[in-house]
């Protein structure tokens, strides 16, 4: 996909766009004949998102064949609320264990200040909240309050968690901000017949556009990575995955990643 599309599509993220979620796939035709079928979300007016054969990509109207729109109005995608977009960076190691590093962009597009975070946690989320470190953008610790206490919790429910965090500098009416977590904990490892194998599934409390990096451990060689990455890259001895995906609140969609050891 030509790389303006994709400046256009932060440019619109980092001004607050706001796209919808079609209530299920569509089959969109292409200038060039081809046909795609998926979530289509439109940003602005005449430009979309579009998530098919795993693979996000960013598309004006001078990209889509009129025909897409014969039978079904573009007003199905008409915007209705903030999209949210996460950075995600995961290193893998030898020992079982990964570190996640998780860059919540935002941007406050009321007439206040903000001066609270809050958040829910879906529950895998809550089985590793103990090992999570979080941070304003200025690098200012962050503590969470929860709601039910953490003292409560059970540890097999499939209950929603409510987290409150205190901004220690507040956020001004049209400013943009972030909250950063970081955690080392056990991975979600699995041994298969080609090597080792771990997956991201996704599974938000809203809907979500995510870019994923993940670094392999030193001289781990790449196996198989699906769905089909944005990038694949080396630098220092270590191999990076990239991909960019959207998740709808609560899907559950699996980016794969099976490496083995020289």
């Amino acid at each position: 996909m030509p790389t303006r599309y994709l400046i256009v599509l932060l440019l619109l993220v980092l001004i607050g766009a706001q796209p919808a979620v079609a209530g299920d796939d569509w089959t969109v035709t292409l200038r060039d004949g081809s046909t795609h079928e998926g979530q289509l979300l439109r940003l602005v007016e005449g430009l979309y998102i579009l998530q098919a054969d795993g693979v996000l990509m960013e598309l004006s109207d001078d990209d889509i064949d009129p025909r897409t729109f014969k039978d079904r109005p573009r007003s199905e995608t008409k915007p209705q609320k903030q999209l949210s977009v996460t950075n995600h960076y995961v290193e893998l190691h030898y020992d079982g264990t990964a570190t996640t590093c998780i860059d919540f962009m935002h941007h406050n597009t009321g007439n206040h200040a903000i001066t609270e975070y809050r958040f829910g946690l879906a529950p895998w989320e809550q089985r590793e909240i103990d090992q999570r470190e979080h941070f304003d953008g200025y690098g200012n610790p962050l503590h969470p309050t929860f709601d039910p206490p953490r003292e409560q919790w059970e540890p097999t429910w499939d209950r929603r968690v409510q987290v409150d965090m205190k901004l220690p500098i507040p956020v001004a009416p049209g400013e943009y901000w972030h909250v950063v977590m970081r955690a080392t904990s056990r991975a979600h490892y699995e041994q298969v017949a080609k090597g080792i194998a771990w997956s991201f599934i996704g599974d938000y409390a809203e809907d979500r556009l995510v870019w994923l990096k993940v670094r392999l451990p030193q001289g781990a060689t790449l196996v198989e990575a699906t769905p089909e990455p944005s990038a694949i890259f080396d630098d220092a001895g270590f191999r990076y995955v990239m991909w960019r995906q959207f998740y709808h609140k609560g899907e559950r969609r699996a980016l794969r990643v099976v490496f083995g050891s020289n």
